[in-house]
Formats: structure tokens, C-alpha cells, sequence
């Protein structure tokens, strides 16, 4: 699995979401991003933007950039 599939990347974001305890609003409010966004990701309809892959990483404490593009194990 990789980066370029939007379902294992959607996995991988709710694994970090659920070990950080933070739920996607919050992840939304952190990043800037529009709920809805955020809940397309989370549900492996789209992936996001390095833009937004940059938000996201940097509002997650314990996300590996690696590991959400599926280049690393946990």
C-alpha cells in the first residue's frame, strides 16, 4: 500500500486519530481545513493535497508522514 490509495491512506489517518484522541472536527479546527474535508479522508474518498497532507501531519503530534503514506510501519 501507498500514498496513491485513498482507502489504506484513510486507515492510516484514523489509526493517528484514534492514538491522538482527537476527533476529525478537531482535526479540522487544528488544520484549518473544512470538516468536510477532513471526513473525505477519513473515509478514503480523496486524498489530500500535499498542502493539506503538510497541515494535517504537523496537527497530529504522533503522525509519521512516512507511515500516513504508507512507507513505514507504525
Amino acid at each position: 500500500m501507498h500514498y496513491s490509495d485513498p482507502e489504506a491512506f484513510a486507515l492510516r489517518l484514523n489509526n493517528c486519530l484514534h492514538q491522538a484522541r482527537i476527533s476529525q472536527l478537531e482535526l479540522a479546527n487544528r488544520t484549518g481545513l473544512k470538516p468536510s474535508q477532513i471526513n473525505h479522508f477519513c473515509c478514503g474518498r480523496r486524498l489530500p493535497n500535499l498542502r493539506n497532507f503538510t497541515k494535517i501531519c504537523q496537527s497530529l503530534p504522533t503522525a509519521d508522514p512516512r507511515y500516513l503514506m504508507g512507507l513505514a510501519e507504525r
